[in-house]
């Protein structure tokens, strides 16, 4: 899971010229945002409806994303907001929110989490990823478990 990077675009925001950008984190490409709409101000940049952000094979979609960007172009938290999708071709993560705290460096998805390698799946309230670590940690859902079904080779059709 650690293409979970998805969140570490660094300062993702089009204006932010000295800003290294970075959706997958095996890739140079450039990043492309789409979305209805689009509002920046101050330090806080957000994309709104349908907002589709293409890096190479990765692809990031949600109802909103919420940049807030330090005074040098540098974002010091994001939130993606409703219908959060994350996928790089190999796996995806779904969930209602998901939160990058810059200090921390950690990314949260929250909400009825679903992550799925392959076959295998899994099931959260919660799933918080340390991008310098690559810890991973799942969070059951108050008065719930995580759920988690894992495919052997003993289960692989021929």
């Amino acid at each position: 899971m650690n293409r979970l990077c998805l969140f570490t675009f660094s300062s993702f925001v089009l204006m932010a010229g000295a800003a290294q950008a970075q959706l997958s984190s095996s890739s140079d490409e450039p990043i492309d945002i789409t979305s209805e709409t689009a509002e920046f101000q101050d330090q806080v940049a957000v994309w709104t409806g349908n907002v589709r952000v293409v890096q190479a094979e990765a692809i990031l979609t949600a109802d909103r994303i919420e940049a807030n960007l330090s005074e040098e172009g540098e974002f010091k938290s994001l939130t993606a907001i409703g219908s959060v999708r994350y996928s790089n071709g190999q796996e995806a993560i779904t969930g209602a929110r998901a939160d990058y705290d810059e200090k921390t460096r950690a990314i949260t998805i929250s909400d009825d989490v679903i992550v799925t390698q392959g076959k295998q799946v899994m099931s959260a309230g919660a799933v918080v990823y340390w991008i310098d670590t690559g810890k991973v940690k799942f969070i059951p859902e108050a008065g719930k478990r995580i759920r988690g079904i894992f495919y052997t080779n003993g289960n692989e059709e021929s």
